[in-house]
C-alpha cells in the first residue's frame, strides 16, 4: 500500500495517510494562554486537514488529547463538546503530558478515516 506524506519535512509530516487512514497531530495556533481557546484553535486546524484529505471530523477513530494542566479539563472538554460530531465521537483518552512547546497548553493525535 501508498503511504502519502502530507508536508514531510526532515523531521515530521504534516499528517500521514495509509490504507485511507489519516493520521495527524493537531497543536493551536492560536496560542493565547487559554485552554478553551486554545482547544478550539487545534481543533480547527483538525478541521481544515480532515477537509484536505477528504474526511471529516464524523470520521475520526481515535484521539488523544494532551493536557499540560489537569485544571484544564473542563475547559478543554467544553471547547470539546461544542466541536465533536454528535452520534459519532470517537474513542479518546486525555492526559497530562508537559508538552515541548511552552506555549502549548493542548495537543491532540487523531487518527481518522477517510471518506468513501
Amino acid at each position: 500500500m501508498t503511504i502519502i506524506r502530507i508536508d514531510p519535512q526532515d523531521r515530521w509530516s504534516e499528517a500521514v495517510i495509509h490504507n485511507n487512514v489519516i493520521y495527524y497531530t493537531s497543536v493551536p495556533s492560536n496560542l493565547i494562554h487559554d485552554a478553551y481557546e486554545q482547544t478550539k484553535s487545534a481543533l480547527a486546524e483538525i478541521d481544515k486537514i480532515l477537509a484536505s484529505t477528504n474526511s471529516d471530523k464524523s470520521h475520526i477513530l481515535d484521539v488523544t488529547i494532551f493536557l499540560v494542566n489537569k485544571s484544564d479539563f473542563q475547559a478543554m472538554n467544553k471547547a470539546w463538546d461544542e466541536w465533536v460530531a454528535k452520534g459519532s465521537a470517537p474513542v479518546r483518552c486525555t492526559v497530562q503530558a508537559g508538552l515541548m512547546n511552552p506555549d502549548y497548553l493542548v495537543e491532540i493525535k487523531i487518527i481518522a478515516a477517510i471518506k468513501n
